[in-house]
């Protein structure tokens, strides 16, 4: 508690002086954090499928994302591999939109 006081005091302040800026750091959802080690491409039923240490990728609906060719799949799982700690959405411009 000390150290806090002492902040204030400094002129440290404990969140953003603008209230529009706050609330919408505070509204800010957690990024989903990594959860696969490895990112690739199989041939599967209509197409080329991204697959996530193995695992095939789906849509909200539960559908097999499939792409056409395996560029574009590759593409895809790219970004994928290039996540780091989370998985941010818009790090992966080819994605969205798929």
């Amino acid at each position: 508690m000390r150290d806090i006081l002492s902040d204030l005091e400094q002129g440290g302040q404990l969140s953003d002086p603008d209230p529009v800026r706050r609330a919408q750091k505070q509204m800010l959802k957690p990024l989903p954090r990594r959860f696969y080690s490895e990112a690739g491409v199989v041939e599967a039923e209509g197409g080329f499928a991204v697959v996530l240490d193995g695992k095939t990728l789906r849509t909200p609906s539960r559908q097999l994302l499939a792409l056409p060719t395996r560029a574009a799949a590759g593409l895809v799982a790219g970004e994928f591999a290039a996540q780091v700690d989370v998985i941010n959405p818009l790090t992966m411009p080819v994605m969205r939109l798929v």
